[in-house]
């Protein structure tokens, strides 16, 4: 299973942009929220990540949206994602847009499905 702490990581590593679990009350930059759910456990565990991009400026949301696309799908590569507890692969399954009329704001959201396998890190 992953966890948002690494999520949280991976995305500040390679994305400039604000990172928070479940909600964000900040309107005055662009940030990204992060939800995890696990509905399969197991030697190999399969965990669904919502990325909701939040922002006034469309064209810079959808960009942040189109960067972590790139880093969360591993289907053109074939290629696992490591990092340092887990490695997983994953898939776009769903997303979709909403703009909030009271706060100005862009919203949109992107689904994955990440198959994440602890990694052995006995002996390090």
């Amino acid at each position: 299973m992953i966890k948002g702490s690494e999520i949280k990581q991976y995305i500040e590593d390679s994305v400039p942009v604000n990172v928070y679990p479940a909600f964000t009350t900040d309107i005055e930059n662009t940030s990204v929220v992060y939800s995890i759910s696990t509905p399969q456990g197991g030697h190999v565990t399969s965990d669904n990540v919502e990325l909701r991009v939040i922002g006034k400026d469309y064209d810079e949301v959808e960009g942040i949206k189109q960067q972590l696309i790139d880093l969360f799908s591993t289907e053109k590569t074939g290629i696992a994602v490591v990092l340092d507890r887990v490695a997983f692969t994953g898939t776009l399954s769903g997303g979709g847009f909403i703009y909030h009329d009271n706060l100005e704001m862009w919203d949109i959201t992107s689904i994955f499905i990440l198959k994440t396998k602890e990694r052995n890190t006995h002996g390090r």
